[in-house]
């Protein structure tokens, strides 16, 4: 193989590595702000949106539209977010954690109702963890929720029906 059919290395444009750290750079809190809702862990949240950084570097000249940058970026995020739960089966030791009473818990400081509505929370689907999670605690409307899962508005709205209702029937239990 000669030098001229050997696949020439991608330069990273100086610019474009610039504005993708500025940008990157100001959304990082968020993103790990709406994956720690979703996933209720500080390790995973942290590996979650170093994996969604990565991701968005590598696909960054896809970008269509820069002032698209925070949604796109959160769909990026939740994405992970799912593939992680659906991976770890994070929802049985996220239980096991909060029966343990671990130092994860720490962060959010939970008593009383919190703790029962924690545990509540994290006996979801990952999907109907992830639309409460965007609903209710970031407040996109559930057509926005769908569109940074990826799935239809009345999937959306589906996830999140089944998702209170057993929030309520867990927290009448308890």
């Amino acid at each position: 193989m000669s030098v001229a059919d050997k696949p020439q290395e991608r330069v990273a444009d100086p610019e474009r590595k610039e504005n993708f750290e500025r940008v990157a750079g100001a959304e990082v809190a968020y993103l790990y702000a709406v994956a720690l809702t979703i996933t209720r862990d500080a390790a995973d949240a942290e590996d979650i949106v170093q994996d969604t950084v990565l991701a968005a570097w590598r696909s960054w000249s896809t970008l269509r539209d820069p002032s698209r940058t925070r949604p796109w970026l959160t769909r990026i995020c939740v994405n992970r977010c799912l593939q992680h739960l659906r991976r770890s089966g994070t929802a049985l030791r996220a239980n096991a954690r909060l029966d343990q009473g671990s130092a994860s818990t720490d962060v959010f400081r939970f008593t009383g109702e919190l703790l029962d509505f924690d545990r509540a929370f994290t006996r979801l689907s990952s999907r109907q963890r992830a639309v409460v999670a965007l609903h209710y605690f970031h407040g996109y409307t559930v057509a926005e929720c769908s569109g940074l899962m990826g799935c239809r508005p009345g999937t959306a709205r589906s996830h999140l029906a089944r998702a209170m209702a057993t929030l309520k029937q867990e927290m009448r239990d308890e």
